[in-house]
Formats: structure tokens, sequence, C-alpha cells
């Protein structure tokens, strides 16, 4: 998971005031400038990487670790969301129910060990 605080980077929350664009960080008093051209990026040295649907809605996630089996799932994945583009919008809502649902698993699993502690 992401740190909350990374939020309105990652959705470009930007406002302008008194002709310059913003950014909040931390709180409505904590606006600083931000630059259209700015980019983040984070790295990881873990070799297959999971991330959330929430977590992949915001951000480009680039892969560097290359197989045949996961070219073979790219390609036809880009494939499928051209010729049948419902299909991979179906795809998309039923991975992001799915995420939805194991969050709700595991908040009410926390809450069931909570009442009997």
């Amino acid at each position: 998971t992401l740190d909350p605080a990374l939020e309105p980077i990652l959705l470009k929350q930007v406002y302008t005031a008194n002709g310059r664009t913003l950014i909040n960080l931390g709180g409505p008093d904590n606006a600083i400038d931000y630059d259209p051209a700015f980019r983040f990026y984070i790295t990881t040295k873990i070799a297959n990487p999971k991330y959330l649907p929430d977590v992949c809605i915001k951000v480009t996630i680039v892969n560097f670790t290359v197989t045949m089996q996961g070219l073979e799932e790219q390609m036809l994945g880009d494939v499928v969301a051209i010729e049948k583009a419902e299909l991979e919008e179906t795809k998309n809502k039923i991975i992001q129910s799915v995420a939805n649902d194991k969050k709700k698993l595991k908040q009410y699993e926390d809450g069931i060990l909570e009442d009997l502690e």
C-alpha cells in the first residue's frame, strides 16, 4: 500500500489561486507550488509486486521484468481492450469488486478478532 499522504500527488489534486498552480500536502494550510512537469517515480526491489486495483488506478505501473508468458498476457490484454472494450471494462469492474470484497472481509475478520479479545 502507499502512504495516504501521497494521495494529492497521485491524483494530481492541483488548483489555481492568485495565478499560481498549487497542491495541498498534509492539509489545506500546506499548499505548495506545483510544476506541471513534475514526475513522481517509485521503485521496488520486489521481483513480482502485487498492487491493489485502487493503487493501479492512480498510477502507471511499469514492470521491467519480461517473460514470454508476461508478454503474451500483455498482448492479449491489449487485443481484448481494442477488440472487446466492453469485456475489458467488465473485467476491470470485477477486479475492483473483488478487491473491495477482500478489504471488507479483512475488516470483518479484524472486527471479529477484536471482539474475541
